[in-house]
């Protein structure tokens, strides 16, 4: 199987809700481009500084992307005027600010490549497993690590020397590269550094200023807190993928905690032999929901598998809760969140195409749809 093949085979389109406001919301449509970059080139073209820009999420850059930008209404000619390349801008409107956790979900539409013979008899049975469990495991995808969960677990230990080592030390640095930056040379490492803007800029702060633990303030705040997220979505993946194991993904036991809707606000509770009837019959209603905590500082840990599972990667890491506080970095800090572990998706169809199989689906926000893919194609090889 391949997915990805060419930007053309995973389109993505965002679903947001944009209420009445006075900022200028616009649509960007992408071809192989990263949110993060096609804003600094929005920003750097139209001198409109990067924070002014408001957007819901981060889109795959190895795909074609429609998602929606909002900035004050001020800069509409300017921004209108520009031209980006496998970038277009349009239905300029006004709106209300845009910021991250606005979107709903988005719509997928993937083409998957070299599927075998035997793929319909696949699809429809694991298509029949995620419908009898409700849903599918919600894992983070491997987009979301990308070496990144390490430098987070360093960070949390306090070992920032080496988490910086963790994050400059690419496979494709020459050795004499890799050399200065362990040897501390830092300035003299710029000089080879490949153009990363986020490398260089630590490279640049250590040249001047070796304080490892204070490095990281250089960074974007959407980029220095991705260390930690990402290690918060590893063990959750590693606790949920555990539980599995054992028990049902749509199964519940005492000691879980669950999520529950009642006119759009939501309230947690905790399993117990009095209730679990009851969140069993809400879990199949789809009204209520297993969840496992992004560990941070001030999380409840279930009392159930899933807990015990958080507890033990955590003691074999050698960080508890009260390392999420980074008191050397309290900017790197994290309270903690909480996700279901079980994901919910709808519209899904499927249809064969001359170069494979054509999937279109919606997911919500938080949701992956290479996770979902690989439970949809699961066993096809």
């Amino acid at each position: 199987m391949e997915i990805k093949k060419y930007p053309e085979d995973f389109q993505v389109d965002e679903v947001i809700d944009i209420k009445n406001g006075k900022h200028l919301v616009f649509k960007v449509k992408k071809i192989n481009r990263d949110t993060i970059d096609v804003i600094h080139e929005i920003s750097r073209k139209t001198g409109v500084p990067f924070g002014k820009f408001g957007f819901a999420g981060l889109k795959d850059k190895h795909a074609v992307t429609t998602q929606y930008f909002s900035v004050d209404k001020l800069y509409k000619d300017i921004i209108k005027g520009i031209d980006i390349n496998d970038v277009e801008l349009s239905e300029f409107f006004e709106g209300q600010k845009i910021n991250i956790g606005d979107l709903l979900g988005n719509n997928f539409n993937i083409l998957v490549r070299n599927i075998p013979e035997n793929f319909k008899n696949v699809i429809r049975a694991n298509i029949l497993e995620i419908e009898k469990n409700f849903g599918f495991p919600n894992l983070f995808g491997e987009q979301r690590f990308g070496g990144n969960e390490e430098v987070g677990r360093l960070i949390l230990r306090g070992e920032f020397k080496e988490a910086i080592e963790k994050f400059l030390l690419k496979e494709t640095l020459s050795p004499e590269t890799s050399e200065l930056i362990i040897e501390k040379e830092y300035a003299k490492a710029l000089e080879s550094y490949p153009k990363l803007r986020n490398e260089r800029q630590i490279l640049e702060y250590l040249s001047k200023s070796p304080n490892y633990s204070k490095a990281f303030v250089i960074l974007p705040p959407s980029t220095s807190s991705l260390f930690v997220h990402a290690y918060q979505a590893k063990i959750f993946n590693d606790a949920v993928l555990e539980r599995i194991k054992e028990i049902p993904i749509n199964e519940v036991e005492i000691g879980d905690l669950v999520s529950m809707e009642k006119e759009g606000n939501y309230s947690r509770t905790q399993v117990t032999k009095s209730n679990i009837e009851r969140i069993r019959g809400g879990i199949k209603k789809g009204e209520i929901n297993v969840i496992c905590p992004l560990v941070g500082f001030n999380s409840l840990i279930p009392k159930s598998r899933l807990g015990k599972s958080l507890i033990n990667i955590l003691e074999k890491d050698g960080i508890n809760r009260i390392n999420f506080q980074v008191k050397e970095a309290p900017f790197l800090a994290s309270n903690g969140a909480y996700r279901n572990i079980l994901g919910k998706y709808k519209d899904l169809s499927y249809k064969i195409e001359e170069n494979g199989v054509r999937f279109m689906f919606f997911l919500y926000k938080g949701e992956y749809a290479t996770v979902f893919l690989n439970y949809l194609t699961f066993s096809l090889s």
